[in-house]
């Protein structure tokens, strides 16, 4: 069993690994943890969590909101868009078990960001998780 967030991300980066219409635009291997600048692009990063709890008798619950960053080199913001887009589509209506525990994913929302050097477009995508583990 893991961390309620960990197993999360985990989910999502295996389902936007595997979802097509993504990986025309990020390959699969440009979809990553890590705690440093980009240097691959476009990229999706995991960014922050939060992991809010709801225990009740039956069962233990959390609510994980999940960041994920969005890195491309442009003038604008249309790959950027895109990719957000995608990815959207790929964890819409997610509902899967993970390490012990039952996931629901919702999309959060997104927020575009110009670089000032003009030269990288970058957004944050956040999806919202619900969770719970069955108390045994």
């Amino acid at each position: 069993m893991t961390e309620v967030s960990l197993a999360a991300q985990r989910a999502a980066v295996v389902a936007m690994r595997g979802y097509q219409d993504l990986t025309d635009i990020v390959p699969p291997l440009h979809i990553f943890d890590r705690n440093q600048r980009p240097e691959v692009f476009p990229c999706v990063i995991v960014g922050d969590a939060m992991v809010d709890s709801d225990d009740i008798d039956c069962a233990d619950t959390s609510e994980v909101s999940l960041d994920f960053h969005v890195w491309a080199v442009e003038d604008g913001l249309v790959c950027c868009k895109s990719i957000a887009g995608e990815m959207r589509r790929a964890l819409r209506r997610l509902s899967t078990e993970l390490d012990g525990f039952k996931l629901n994913f919702m999309f959060g929302g997104a927020r575009y960001l110009r670089d000032p050097g003009g030269e990288h477009s970058h957004g944050v995508v956040t999806f919202i998780v619900r969770a719970w583990e069955p108390v045994t």
